[in-house]
C-alpha cells in the first residue's frame, strides 16, 4: 500500500477528505527557539531545511514556519526598540502623538510577557488609529514559495494574516484589563479603533487570497473565559466577512483557539469558519476528548487533541499512549480530524514523545 505524504495528509485533511492516516502536525518553534537560544540545537537542524528535517526526523508533519506573503511599511511611523536587562521598550511616533510600551524577557521559560502595555488611553487610541491607517501592505509571495519549495513532502507553509482587531488589542496593545475599562470609559472610540484595525487588514487579506496557498489561519489565541462576549459583539461579524471572501477564492480559513473552548467554540463554528486550530482537551483544557465532537458539532474540522504539556514531566510515554488512543477511538470513525499538537512542544518537552505520535497513528489507524 502506498503511503500519502505528510502534505498530502494535510491538504486532504484541511479540504475535508479522508486521509489514509490521523495526520500528525506539531508546532515545533518554541521548542526549537528555546533550543538555539541554550546552544543545544544539533547543527543539522539549523537553518529553514534544517527546521524541515526535524520534523522529517520525528515522524511530525511541518506547517509552522510562518510564510508571509506580503511587505509591509508604516507611512510617517518612527518605530523604535531598546533593550537593557531583558526588558524591551518600544517606541511609535506620529504626528499625532507617541505610544510605548515594554517586554520583560523570562530566560527560564524563554518567553517574554508585556509589563506596559502601549494603549491605555484615548488619546493613546488615536495614534494606534493613525499607525492602522499608516499601515500599507504589498503582495510578496517569494517567501511563501520558498517555504513551500523547502517543505516537500513533509507539509505546507501556514498563512497568517495580522491578528483580527479584538484579538490585536488584547494581545499586542491594551491586554484585556485596559480594553475593558476602554470600552467601559470611552465605547465609540474604542470601536472606532477596531473598525480602523480591521480596515486596515484589507490590504494583507487581498495579498493572500491573490496568492495559491490552499488555507489560512487566523493565529488569534482565542480562549473562551476572556474572548467570548468581545469576540460576539466586535469580532464575530468580522470572520463571517473573511470567511466568505476567503471561499469566493476557493480557501479554507481557520483560526487558533489555543485556551478554553467552552463559550466561544459554538460562535466559531456559526461564523463559518472551516478548521480550528490547537484545540486543548483534558488533561490540560476544559473539554474532554470524548466530548469535542458534540460541542463542535459534524462539520467543522478540529486541529489539535495534544495539549503541548503532555511532552514534557511529569507525563510520561503511556500518558501520550492514552491520549492518541482516546483520540483514535472517538475521531478517527468520524474524520474532520488531524492531530496537533497544542499549542506547542515546549523547550523541555521530549521529541522522543512527538515521534512516538506518529508511529502510534501509523500503527492505530494503518
Amino acid at each position: 500500500m502506498i503511503r500519502m505524504t505528510f502534505r498530502q495528509r494535510l491538504l486532504t485533511a484541511i479540504t475535508g477528505g479522508r486521509p489514509d492516516v490521523l495526520p500528525w502536525f506539531a508546532d515545533l518553534t518554541y521548542w526549537y527557539y528555546a533550543q538555539q537560544r541554550q546552544g543545544t540545537l544539533p547543527p543539522e537542524y539549523e537553518g529553514q531545511e534544517g527546521f524541515v528535517r526535524l520534523h522529517a526526523d520525528h515522524h511530525v508533519g511541518y506547517y509552522l514556519g510562518y510564510a508571509a506573503v506580503y511587505t509591509e511599511i508604516q507611512e510617517n511611523v518612527s518605530v523604535s526598540s531598546e533593550t537593557e536587562a531583558h526588558l524591551t521598550t518600544t517606541r511609535w511616533q506620529t504626528p499625532v502623538g507617541e505610544i510605548w510600551g515594554q517586554t520583560q524577557y523570562l530566560p527560564a521559560t524563554f518567553s517574554a510577557a508585556p509589563v506596559k502595555w502601549p494603549v491605555t488611553s484615548t488619546e493613546d487610541l488615536r495614534v494606534l488609529r493613525y499607525i492602522a491607517d499608516a499601515t500599507r501592505r504589498t503582495p510578496s509571495y517569494e517567501a511563501y514559495e520558498q517555504h513551500k519549495l523547502i517543505a516537500g513532502d513533509q507539509g505546507h507553509p501556514t498563512v497568517l494574516p495580522p491578528r483580527s482587531p479584538v484579538s490585536q488589542m488584547l494581545a499586542q496593545w491594551t491586554g484585556a484589563t485596559n480594553l475593558s475599562y476602554l470600552l467601559a470609559d470611552a465605547r465609540e472610540e474604542t470601536e472606532r479603533t477596531l473598525e480602523t484595525l480591521g480596515r486596515s487588514i484589507d490590504s494583507a487579506f487581498d495579498a493572500i487570497l491573490g496568492c495559491d496557498v490552499p488555507y489560512v489561519e487566523f493565529g488569534d489565541n482565542l480562549t473562551g473565559e476572556v474572548v467570548t462576549r468581545l469576540f460576539e459583539r466586535y469580532q464575530f461579524d468580522y470572520y463571517v466577512r473573511r470567511v466568505e471572501q476567503a471561499h469566493a477564492a476557493g480557501k479554507r480559513l481557520g483560526t487558533h483557539l489555543d485556551g478554553t473552548m467552552h463559550g466561544i467554540l459554538p460562535l466559531l463554528v456559526k461564523s463559518g469558519l472551516d478548521f480550528i486550530e490547537s484545540i486543548t482537551p483534558e488533561p490540560c483544557g476544559d473539554v474532554a476528548v470524548e466530548d469535542l465532537r458534540e460541542l463542535a458539532g459534524p462539520d467543522i474540522i478540529l486541529f489539535g487533541g495534544m495539549p503541548g504539556a503532555m511532552f514534557a514531566p511529569p507525563f510520561t510515554a503511556d500518558d501520550i499512549r492514552r491520549q492518541v488512543e482516546l483520540i483514535v477511538e472517538h475521531h478517527w470513525p468520524h474524520g474532520r480530524f488531524i492531530l496537533g499538537a497544542a499549542d506547542q512542544v515546549p523547550p523541555n518537552g521530549d521529541m522522543g514523545l512527538v515521534r512516538l505520535v506518529g508511529e502510534l497513528c501509523e500503527e492505530l489507524c494503518g
